[in-house]
């Protein structure tokens, strides 16, 4: 059967009708007439997948990667980078209202840090909404140091292998490998001068099991447990944002809420007299302490506990950054939020309809004055969502 596909949906499919059904159809784009399948039949909608492409879009491209059609890592390889920005744009226009600026990063070969899955020694990425373990050897939105050890675990596959491979890079190309399971060339691959840092199994037998990590006038432990932004780019454009928001605010006490590192209370201690962050992942709090220390903040506070414990204690705060895991906040937090009556929040989500389902909760309270969104996952239907909120 053939459909019209009018739109994008949310999550970047095509969208068109089939007898006045909506039909989202994977990897359709906008103008595009096309014959497809159906592959899932629900009430009210269906799924269908590309069968043949009788008008194309003059975007469409085809895909770099061989194993894009199966792997769940990344969704918009078939379309051109100018297109897929401007879904992006589009939807946080949608989900959130004018946006200030969108700030792009490199296309390819960004993210710092993965986790790959083992069974019975092949290694890849599961297959989207699945368990379907899809093999591979190559990753264009890996740093290539990161490919690199990939390959050298290629090399030494160990069919009896079950378990997970986490790899980190920093901006002067150390490694830190974390490896849980039963790898029969753990002694082997030790030896490579790929590998600075080698964990397994929780236990250290390379290096550390931590690297250091640096953006311009800041330098940060990162040990393999702890949170830190898988695009460095990415993360210093939202250093920018900050510090322009924040250079002329005379800013006295401030909260830096699901902090990780405390990269951000680290960042904004300049533009403020104190800060608190709070972080629950006690590897965060640990690194955050010794990244205090490194970058000579004296005006920091690091607390390792869960937000919510703590919201209802805080008081005469002024700004709030919140950074939450992509479920957003939870209801108590946001009563809080409500009583405290910062002047400013600045919520950073990478989940965006998180986002905007928790302004709207503080919608009576606080109204938006600014939009960002920052491309801190390309080739993805993701984007990373900043807004600046003020109190009414």
């Amino acid at each position: 059967m053939e459909i019209e596909i009018l739109d994008f949906d949310d999550l970047g499919s095509g969208l068109g009708k089939i007898n006045e059904k909506v039909c989202f159809v994977k990897n359709g784009l906008p103008k595009e007439i096309l014959k497809v399948k159906i592959v899932k039949e629900n009430k009210n909608y269906s799924n269908c997948e590309i069968e043949n492409i009788i008008l194309k879009n003059k975007n469409r491209i085809n895909p770099i990667c061989p194993f894009y059609q199966e792997c769940g890592g990344c969704n918009f390889l078939h379309a051109t980078k100018s297109l897929e920005n401007k879904f992006k744009i589009k939807k946080g226009e949608k989900f959130l209202g004018k946006i200030e600026k969108f700030y792009e990063t490199r296309e390819f070969n960004y993210r710092n840090k993965v986790i790959f899955h083992v069974k019975n020694g092949d290694i890849g990425f599961f297959k989207e909404k699945t368990n379907e373990l899809v093999s591979i050897n190559y990753c264009y939105l890996l740093n290539d140091k990161i490919n690199e050890v990939l390959k050298l675990f290629l090399k030494n596959k160990d069919l009896n292998f079950n378990g997970n491979i986490l790899i980190r890079v920093n901006n002067l190309e150390d490694s830190l490998v974390a490896i849980t399971g039963n790898y029969k060339y753990i002694d082997l691959i030790k030896t490579s001068n790929l590998i600075t840092n080698l964990i397994y199994n929780d236990k250290v037998i390379k290096g550390n099991s931590y690297f250091y990590e640096g953006i311009p006038d800041f330098k940060f432990k990162v040990s393999y447990k702890s949170f830190f932004q898988v695009n460095l780019d990415g993360l210093i454009s939202i250093k920018i944002i900050l510090e322009s928001f924040l250079q002329d605010k005379n800013i006295r006490n401030a909260l830096d809420l699901y902090s990780g590192t405390s990269v951000l209370g680290i960042i904004i201690s300049k533009y403020v007299k104190n800060v608190i962050s709070v972080e629950e992942n006690k590897s965060s709090t640990d690194d955050a302490l010794i990244n205090k220390e490194l970058n000579k903040i004296n005006n920091l506070q690091v607390i390792n506990g869960r937000v919510e414990d703590y919201i209802d204690t805080f008081k005469d705060i002024d700004l709030i950054i919140l950074d939450p895991a992509r479920r957003g906040l939870d209801l108590k937090t946001i009563s809080y939020l409500k009583k405290i009556k910062s002047k400013y929040l600045i919520y950073i989500a990478c989940k965006m309809d998180s986002l905007r389902r928790d302004t709207k909760y503080l919608k009576d309270d606080y109204e938006v004055l600014e939009n960002y969104l920052v491309d801190m996952f390309p080739r993805t239907n993701e984007v990373e969502s900043v807004s600046i909120l003020k109190l009414k």
